[in-house]
């Protein structure tokens, strides 16, 4: 059967289900090229959800299997729905803590996410969660690893669901909470807004400050973020949170807020999550007017591993063991583009012509400059997209890979 490619989800199917150098075939013969494949990913779907509550089967990259619960509620605008993912606390299962939030996911239009922990591949310290008890916490846990369940739920919603890519929002309570702050430091391109409850960035602050989450948490002003406490919360002290917030105001968030709660405590079910309540009402506001940029021509990201090395159209590669990775990036006249990197062997840069001209772009790297011809292909469209997990936002037509000259690494004032 003859599909007409011209529509964003047929668009999307060809990518997903075929071979890439059949898709960017398919799209020739149509007289589709790379930018007009590219706006028609980026194009929120007309087609809607039917309104329905279902458990699915999620899979992470070691193909181990979850349920996820999958709430979609009522259409009722030509708005396309935004997605909502929520991750529970220790102990807990995607359907109990779905069960708190599909109220908050109808009122925002959302499509409400939910998938259950399993006990991490791979070895891991556990630090954040259990202080110096560490090793010691072996529950069903959340890593901030890109194949964990929690980033594998983000893709699948934008490759088997309609909804508008750029309005996508992360909520955990508890251990999900703490989650929540450290995959949205470490991914914050993916996300339009998050919200963790009764949770922290580390445990570790209880003692003074995480240096490195505190370097992480500086990619959160990208982010709008609201984080709520219980104030007597006997588990996780609502003054990490707090001063979490305080610290991203003290170096410029534009918007980030702090509610507690009076009689809120740990369990989500004292936190009072209902409309018309001022922690129910400032996540919801947040989310509605939350959207992510798309093609931002600046861009400072730091990285504490290669996994998190992206942001938007940079990628670091490489990091140096037991630092930080960083880099500036800033396009200039569509035609040049100045990077400086720190901490890191390689970088990639994926142009499109949402970013810069075809044709020679200069690009600076640590003082060093090349030329680049940048000439935009169907077969990197598709692959950088299938490889993005089918977001449009981290496609491009073209990856340019650079080695770093070393300079010497600068503390940020």
């Amino acid at each position: 059967m003859n599909r007409d490619m011209t529509l964003p989800t047929e668009a999307r199917r060809l990518c997903l289900n075929s071979s890439t150098h059949e898709a960017a075939a398919r799209f020739e013969q149509q007289g589709i090229d790379a930018d007009r494949l590219e706006n028609l990913l980026h194009t929120p779907p007309t087609e809607r959800e039917k309104a329905r509550t279902e458990l699915v089967e999620l899979h992470d990259a070691w193909n181990r299997s979850t349920d996820m619960v999958v709430h979609v509620p009522e259409q009722r605008t030509a708005q396309p729905h935004g997605l909502l993912i929520a991750l529970h606390g220790v102990g807990g299962t995607g359907e109990k803590v779905a069960l708190h939030l599909q109220q908050l996911a109808d009122t925002c239009g959302a499509i409400l996410l939910a998938p259950t922990a399993k006990r991490p591949v791979l070895d891991s310290n556990n630090l954040d969660l259990a202080g110096i008890r560490g090793r010691e916490f072996s529950e069903a846990r959340w890593t901030y690893d890109p194949g964990d369940f929690p980033l594998q739920a983000l893709a699948w919603g934008r490759k088997n669901l309609n909804i508008d890519v750029d309005r996508c929002g992360l909520v955990g309570t508890s251990m999900g909470a703490i989650a929540v702050w450290n995959i949205t430091s470490r991914y914050w391109d993916r996300w339009s807004m998050a919200a963790p409850i009764n949770g922290a960035p580390s445990m570790w602050e209880i003692f003074g400050p995480d240096r490195v989450v505190r370097k992480l948490l500086r990619n959160l002003t990208n982010v709008p973020l609201c984080a709520v406490h219980g104030q007597q919360d006997r588990q996780i002290p609502a003054a990490l949170d707090k001063e979490a917030v305080d610290y991203l105001r003290s170096i410029g968030h534009p918007e980030v807020s702090f509610v507690g709660v009076a009689q809120g405590e740990h369990n989500l079910s004292t936190m009072d999550l209902q409309r018309g309540q001022p922690q129910f009402e400032r996540i919801a506001e947040l989310y509605r007017q939350a959207r992510r940029p798309q093609w931002p021509s600046k861009l400072r990201h730091f990285a504490s591993s290669g996994d998190s090395g992206r942001a938007h159209w940079l990628a670091l590669e490489g990091i140096t063991q037991g630092k930080i990775g960083s880099f500036k990036a800033c396009v200039s006249d569509r035609a040049k583009i100045d990077l400086s990197v720190t901490n890191a062997a390689r970088t990639r840069v994926f142009l499109s012509s949402r970013l810069v001209d075809p044709g020679q772009v200069l690009i600076t790297l640590n003082d060093a400059t090349r030329v680049v011809n940048f000439k935009p292909t169907l077969l990197d469209t598709v692959k950088t997209y299938v490889d993005a997990g089918a977001d449009p936002a981290l496609m491009a037509q073209m990856v340019v890979e650079l080695d770093v000259p070393e300079i010497p690494e600068c503390e940020d004032k």
